[in-house]
């Protein structure tokens, strides 16, 4: 669940303590600090599944203990058990006023003295902050009664902490986890039974062999189970199927009964050694077979470990609160109330069951002014026409018609409800039901509820979390305009409606963003203003117009935006301000790019127009100054707009057509680098004044029909060119060539219109031939170099007979390694020696004489060996590099070619490999076979890690049967942890070594397609992720019971994108998101490897005697604090999935 904050504030009169004593003057601010505020703090229970209205879990008298230690400078206190800021200091909630009241206010020391907050509930006396005592209650199955919790809900605790708070902060967050452990078992029927007959049957269930007492130390919340097991068993709480109980963790010895089941007197006992771990929830589901009568089969089915799942009863005082009311027949619900002898406007906490219809809501809106929680599951809405409150008719007291399962129209926008649980069987949520309420916490949008109507949620204020259910396929216009939805977006596989303004100025969202598939249309302005999202867009194929301003100021969007080819319309504003990085591909059918579309971008590399465009707004490409390249505007444009590549500094050259007539203001403003410009129109375009504002006008020749030199010469805008001359084709690629000290060859191509000569070139080159006629492939030689020294010059040929000249630029450089030698960077002590080569590609001459390819080569192999398990194991690798120059500085793209040793191509927000295929990666191969201990037959023992320069994009890793990889690592530079590291320990040391499968998710689902996954298990592969979570079968079964890892290695559901369906071994990891730690079963896997490339023996107890766990995020029982419903999707933008070659084709 997302976050629901309650807030506990301390007294409003700040003066009020004259009668305290002098441990309670420690809460005043100290006498000669400029006065401090009151420390405001707010709690929530972290839970899932949310059942209940109230569904922060708190209720009306709870009440928690809270501790505050100062900090002392930089360092942290230490809590006592006296002497704190605050001692176990009572806050009790009011729920008739929604606010905590605390038993003396508490002040913040100074202006800088920082904080740690303890908090756990239930309140009582503390005598050890380090040792407090606790039970778990025997029979959980006694209820609320006069104010005294039930026996399930008595059994629970809870525990918090926030850390570092400053007195900056506007207010102190606890989130309190269950620090017991639950285990809830799933009577089913079987075969053999009848319906009345297994509802008839008694069932009685125990939690067998457990100790009841705890002792906790309040510093960590750490529980220790104490005294002896209780044989006779705990009665758990009984709620339809299911049996839960709250026990206190601890590990069961193997063959010690844990549950016994009786059915009709019959008794079961199962037996299960388990860590019942805290905060989470062991679940058992045995299913009864009727064989005859008095005889019975029990067979245990799915076991799983789950985030602690919330019910009616934990902690759940609400519950024993609630006016229930049935409501027979729809449209009576304010008759059911006074029958029932309450009065309307005194209800506070509500819940519903039976039929209501649009009256009914009018009842709740209208005259339940005092209602704060409503709970609406259990409840079915029945259609009605239109009508009014009472006898006057106004629209102040008119409620709309609804159709079955509708939430109405402007049902609920009352400001006195908080919290409200929608109906299970919702299907559609009317215009406005809730536009403008205070409901608060997560928002859960039950299965089933197909359509979200206009305004539903707009400006809904408090609302933290939101899950969309998979059902949602319309989502209306202003839906959650201005609302408070904080965390991660995650939109429904099936949404296809995606109206205007539907997330609107939700600036809290933050995360990546993925578009369903099945999206057909996305309206205006529907995420404008959405600045916390990250990454990169991909378009559905749905969706052919981008309307105006759908990401207007999405300042966080830095990944790739991706286009289908069938998009036809970019409207205004569309993405203004959205920072995308890489190159735009704009589709092949797109017709028009209005007013500002992609403004304030940063794209880089060239930039190339369909042959249909008609249209180039004003300010279009303004300030994206890494693009690149020639622009070749298309015959096809009507219009381009003013300042349309205002500010696009490293442009190099513009192509104008011959239809091009006007050049607005300052369209290539700004445009400092171009050096050249042609225009194929016979009359010169109507340029104004500062059209061409920054461009040097004395540093090329502008090229213009043969016919035309003169009107341009005279022309206004156009004479302001000091050379203009008739165009000639004559270009000569790539027009910059570069070197090493040591001879070599590079291949040339010359275009040319007619006869060509050499007309000048250093002594330091050689030519395959000096002169010739049309296209020409020519072959430069670079000569061996004294050492030193560097040299530049420049290679011209003309057209014979005419002042027409182009240019190559040729540099060569002094290093101290030659051209393609292999450099043993280090080599391997233990073992057989594996093979790891790392290679560059887009590193020109310049690029490694000046340090980049070998700076960037020791970055990655060091960030390789910075990650357990390859730090300790690093002495068995041989690593090597290769000065593999390439013609040109960086990689290419679909626009954008840049010459390079491997071809390396980007094209999709990930970096894809060669532009040739299978050859490039084939050339990869042969030169990795260079290295002195790397051969063909060793290929499948070798990685190979190219390094391409760029930075813009993510990393993919090409997997062959035979276990041969090249894994594609680009010098990320985003934020951790998708930085370069990020990528290296990913990709490399992940996917292409370990063989491991990507934990991120993308979509809330289950997997749909298997084929993938089975074939990389059918290899070995993918050690860390499951398709069952059956814990007997996962593999790494062994770890969930071993001392040494059961605290933080169990069953998550999630993983290869998908939230359901898919298990991985523990919360976080560098195959989920990057960071610098490896999942214990991904290190074993890795090691394994290791081991079996080696030539040794693996052992367990050898890998456990080795194993160094670092860096790891969190445990399992804190990893319950994340929500069900914000998925780690950070992949996405900078990672592509690994990509399954088949068998590796024979070197030639």
């Amino acid at each position: 669940m997302k976050r629901a904050y309650h807030y506990i504030v301390a007294a409003a009169i700040l003066f009020g303590l004259a009668a305290c004593s002098v441990e309670e003057d420690s809460f005043r601010p100290e006498p000669d600090a400029e006065e401090p505020g009151l420390i405001t703090i707010s709690g929530e229970i972290s839970q899932v599944y949310q059942t209940r209205a109230n569904d922060s879990g708190f209720a009306d008298k709870d009440q928690i203990g809270v501790y505050i230690v100062d900090y002392d400078g930089s360092s942290a206190g230490t809590l006592r058990n006296n002497g704190n800021r605050a001692d176990n200091v009572k806050f009790t909630f009011d729920e008739a006023a929604y606010k905590w009241t605390s038993g003396r206010d508490i002040y913040w020391k100074d202006k800088e003295t920082h904080i740690d907050v303890y908090g756990y509930y239930p309140y009582a006396s503390v005598e050890n902050v380090n040792e407090y005592a606790f039970e778990v209650q025997k029979d959980q199955s006694t209820e609320a009664l006069n104010g005294k919790l039930g026996g399930y809900e008595a059994s629970d605790f809870l525990w918090g902490k926030a850390e570092n708070a400053a007195p900056t902060d506007r207010i102190v967050r606890l989130s309190f986890a269950h620090k017991m452990a639950g285990v809830r078992v799933t009577l089913v029927k079987g075969t053999g039974f009848s319906d009345a007959e297994w509802s008839e049957a008694g069932k009685e269930v125990l939690i067998l062999n457990t100790k009841r007492q705890a002792v906790i130390d309040l510093s960590t919340g750490v529980v220790t189970a104490s005294g002896e097991a209780d044989g006779t068993g705990i009665i758990p709480y009984k709620k339809g199927k299911d049996f839960r109980a709250v026990v206190v963790p601890q590990e069961i010895a193997e063959g010690t009964p844990l549950i016994s089941v009786t059915v009709d007197g019959i008794p079961y006992r199962f037996s299960r050694g388990i860590v019942l771990a805290p905060s989470r929830q062991h679940n058992f589901t045995i299913t009864v077979n009727k064989r005859a009568p008095g005889d019975f089969e029990f067979k245990v089915g799915d076991e799983s470990i789950t985030a602690w799942e919330n019910d009616d009863v934990s902690h759940d005082a609400t519950t024993r609160e609630y006016v229930v009311i049935n409501v027979e027949t729809p449209g009576t619900l304010d008759k059911c109330i006074e029958d029932a002898g309450l009065s309307l406007k005194e209800i506070k906490n509500l819940k519903l069951t039976g039929n209501v219809n649009s009256r009914d809501f009018a009842v709740i809106k209208l005259m339940m002014t005092g209602i704060r929680s409503l709970n609406l599951k259990e409840v079915r809405i029945k259609a009605t026409s239109y009508g009014f409150i009472g006898d006057f008719k106004s629209k102040d007291n008119y409620y709309y018609e609804n159709d079955d399962d509708e939430l109405p129209n402007e049902a609920l926008c009352t400001e006195s409800l908080l919290h409200l649980v929608l109906p299970d069987n919702l299907k559609i949520i009317g215009d406005g039901a809730l536009s403008g309420s205070n409901i608060t916490g997560s928002l859960v949008i039950p299965e089933g509820v197909t359509s979200i109507g206009n305004n539903a949620f707009c400006s809904c204020s408090s609302i933290e979390g939101l899950s969309l259910p998979n059902s949602l396929r319309h989502l209306g216009d202003m839906a959650f305009a201005y609302s408070s939805i904080t965390g991660e977006l995650t939109l429904p596989a099936n949404l296809e409606y995606l109206g205007k303004c539907a997330f609107y100025r939700c600036e809290s969202i933050y995360g990546e963003l993925h578009l369903p598939d099945k999206l057909t249309f996305i309206g205006m302005e529907a995420f404008s203003g959405v600045q916390g999202l990250t990454g990169g867009i991909t378009i559905p194929k749905g969706i052919k117009e981008i309307e105006t301003a759908v990401f207007y100021n999405c300042r966080g969007l830095n990944g790739t935006l991706t286009l289908h080819e069938e998009i036809a319309k970019i409207n205004q504003d569309a993405f203004f301000d959205c920072p995308f990085r890489g190159e735009l591909v704009l589709p092949k059918n797109l017709t028009i790019i209005d007013n500002n579309a992609f403004s304030g971008a940063c794209f880089s590399g060239s930039l190339s127009f369909p042959n249909n465009l008609v249209k180039i707004g004003d300010r279009v490409f303004e300030g994206n100054s890494r693009l690149c390249g020639t622009l070749q505007i298309p015959e096809s444009l009507i219009k381009i707009g003013a300042n349309a590549f205002s500010g696009c500094s490293m442009l190099e050259g513009i192509i104008l057509p011959n239809n091009c007539d006007i050049l607005p203001n300052g369209v290539f403003n700004g445009c400092f680098n171009i050096n050249t410009i042609v225009c194929n129109n016979p009359y010169p375009p109507k340029s104004s004044p500062d059209a061409f504002a920054g461009v040097p006008k004395d540093n090329f020749t502008v090229e213009v029909p043969e016919s035309a030199v003169a009107q341009y010469q005279t022309a206004k805008g156009w004479n302001e060119f000091k050379r203009i001359a008739a165009y000639r084709n004559l270009v000569i690629r790539p027009s910059v060539a570069s070197a090493l000290n040591t001879k070599t060859t590079r291949e040339l191509i010359l275009d040319a219109d007619d006869e060509w000569e050499v007309e000048s070139m250093p002594g330091w080159v050689t030519l395959s031939q000096k002169e010739g006629k049309g296209k020409t492939l020519l072959k430069l030689e670079f000569l061996q170099m004294p050492k030193g020294k560097n040299r530049e010059g420049d290679l011209v040929i003309k057209l014979k007979d005419k002042d027409y000249r182009t240019t190559c630029h040729l540099n060569q450089y002094d290093y101290d390694y030659a051209e393609d030698e292999i450099i043993t960077l280090r080599k391997a002590s233990k073992g057989n020696g594996i093979n790891l080569v790392f290679l560059g590609d887009g590193f020109s001459a310049k690029d490694i004489s000046e340090g980049l390819l070998m700076n960037n080569v020791q970055e990655a192999a060091g960030h390789f060996f910075s990650i357990e398990p390859y730090k300790t194991y690093k002495d068995y690798f041989n690593v090597y590099t290769g000065i593999a120059v390439s013609p040109e500085s960086g990689i290419g793209g679909v626009n954008t070619i840049i010459y390079n040793k491997f071809n390396t191509l980007a094209k999709g927000g990930a970096t894809l490999g060669g532009r040739y295929g299978e050859s490039d990666r084939n050339e990869i191969f042969k030169y990795a076979c260079k290295a002195p201990t790397v051969n063909e037959e060793n290929l499948n023992r070798t990685l190979i890690v190219i390094i391409p320069n760029t930075s813009d994009y993510g990393g993919t890793t090409y997997m062959y049967d035979g276990g041969e990889a090249i894994a594609y690592c680009p010098m990320s530079d985003y934020g951790y942890p998708l930085d370069f590291r990020g990528v290296i320990q990913h990709e490399a040391g992940g996917h292409g070594f370990g063989k491991l499968g990507d934990e991120y998710i993308y979509v809330n689902a289950f997997i749909d397609d298997v084929g993938e996954f089975n074939n990389a298990k059918m290899k070995g592969w993918y050690e860390n992720l499951s398709l069952t979570g059956k814990m007997n079968e996962v593999p790494w079964n062994h770890l969930i019971f071993d001392e040494r890892y059961s605290k933080f290695v169990d069953i998550f559901e999630g993983g290869f994108k998908y939230s359901r369906g898919v298990y991985r071994s523990e919360y976080n990891s560098c195959m989920n998101n990057n960071i610098p730690y490896y999942s214990t079963i991904s290190r074993e896997a890795i090691v394994k490897r290791i081991m079996e490339y080696a030539g040794e023996e693996y052992s367990f107890e050898k890998f456990v005697a080795n194993d160094k766990i670092e860096a790891q995020p969190e445990t399992a029982s804190a990893a319950t604090k994340a929500s069900p419903f914000s998925f780690s999707a950070s992949g996405g933008t900078h990672q592509h999935g690994p990509v399954f070659m088949g068998k590796r084709p024979t070197l030639k």
